[in-house]
């Protein structure tokens, strides 16, 4: 009964999630694509950000999944954590097509949740083989969620609310890269094939293993 109800709650995420990700790409067409308000350049800016917070999304997500398949739900807990990143993803999501900096704060919030989430998992599985794992996500997104905040910060002193241009842009989805590139980076997951996860884009696995190896000054 208990497996039924777990694979229950991780269908009514993933659906949750469906819905997320397909109101973001009925939005974008509507927003950008489609608009005939937006220069050449807006458009391709405000395009790669979609494209860059619905890749977080969708990284934050498979990530959660994975773990979740092998530490099962046991409690209620981690399920409403899901439910609230996935709301503070939609806000994120929406205000990035919108070019709007607000969507960081979004962000944010979702970094901090990921980590909430990862502490609980830990208290439900002392003894888990992902325990190295939940613990980076815990503390790296603890700390990653005040980064988000420091950019609006500054972008909201200086610019107020105007929106995002395509070069901030860049440099945003730069950051985001450097951020999931650190992350991968301190991951050791005994792992091979689709359970090791999305890994980094542009990054193939071999290619990450030896940066890995080259940090602790081993093969290169």
């Amino acid at each position: 009964m208990e497996e039924k109800i777990s694979d229950s709650l991780l269908a009514f995420i993933d659906f949750l999630y469906a819905v997320v990700f397909g109101l973001v790409l009925a939005e974008a067409y509507e927003e950008i694509i489609n608009s005939e308000t937006l220069g050449s350049l807006d458009k391709l800016g405000g395009i790669l950000l979609v494209i860059s917070v619905f890749y977080f999304l969708s990284w934050d997500w498979l990530h959660g999944r994975l773990l979740t398949l092998r530490n099962p739900y046991t409690r209620y807990r981690r399920f409403f954590i899901e439910t609230l990143i996935a709301f503070f993803g939609y806000g994120a999501a929406i205000s990035a097509l919108q070019r709007n900096i607000f969507f960081l704060v979004y962000v944010s919030f979702v970094l901090w949740l990921g980590a909430s989430w990862a502490f609980v998992t830990l208290r439900e599985y002392p003894q888990s083989d992902d325990i190295r794992e939940l613990k980076i996500t815990e503390t790296f997104q603890s700390a990653s969620g005040f980064g988000p905040l420091i950019v609006f910060a500054f972008h909201r002193y200086n610019w107020g609310y105007e929106p995002m241009s395509p070069f901030e842009i860049v440099g945003v989805v730069l950051i985001g890269w450097f951020f999931v590139f650190v992350y991968e980076l301190r991951q050791e997951r005994p792992y091979t094939g689709i359970m090791f996860g999305p890994g980094v884009p542009f990054v193939n696995r071999e290619r990450l293993e030896k940066i890995k190896r080259i940090r602790k000054g081993g093969a290169r």
